[in-house]
């Protein structure tokens, strides 16, 4: 009974594999209706926030220090993405790095809202942390279509996101 089941399936397969298609492509059909109108930039002016040593507060056993930036929009609020960078200078190179920040205990971190943002330095063991000093950062904002035009795209890493955006020509910057 095995072997007659093989040899059906068997004929069958060899059957269904020997079929092709023949003729002439069909005509073009009617073209979509237009997408919504979408905006692939990326939002700020390519300036640094340099937040002095008198700028910071400090609040129980929390730094914090308020930055306005008004490209942040209801629409990047609601749908895009805002990352924030850290500079760092070791000797004559400067990077930048993402936040969340982890240093030890001491982590820097940072909140966004329509208009602005606000970045806490705070201890993970309740204690205060050092007094920042001062520090400099920049945002970048990125819009819901720009994030899917590019969704290979390390947006915590500033180098690549300024690449990605630099190489489909839209006007990328930070703040």
């Amino acid at each position: 009974m095995k072997k007659i089941t093989l040899i059906i399936l068997a004929g069958g397969l060899l059957i269904l594999n020997s079929c092709t298609k023949t003729g002439s492509q069909g005509p073009a059909g009617a073209q979509g209706a237009q997408g919504a109108a979408g905006n692939a930039n990326v939002i700020g002016n390519n300036k640094t926030v340099a937040i002095p040593a008198t700028k910071w507060t400090l609040t129980g056993a929390t730094y914090s220090a308020t930055v306005s930036d008004p490209g942040i929009t209801s629409d990047i609020f609601s749908n895009g993405v805002v990352e924030v960078y850290e500079q760092a200078i070791i000797g004559s190179i400067t990077t930048w790095t993402d936040l969340p920040a982890i240093n030890g205990v001491t982590s820097t971190v940072f909140n966004f809202y329509v208009g602005g943002f606000t970045i806490y330095i705070q201890n993970s063991d309740g204690t205060t942390p050092l007094a920042p000093g001062n520090l400099t950062f920049r945002d970048v904002l990125i819009s819901a279509s720009a994030r899917m035009a590019h969704p290979n795209t390390d947006w915590s890493n500033y180098n690549e996101a300024m690449a990605a955006l630099s190489a489909a020509s839209v006007p990328a910057s930070g703040n």
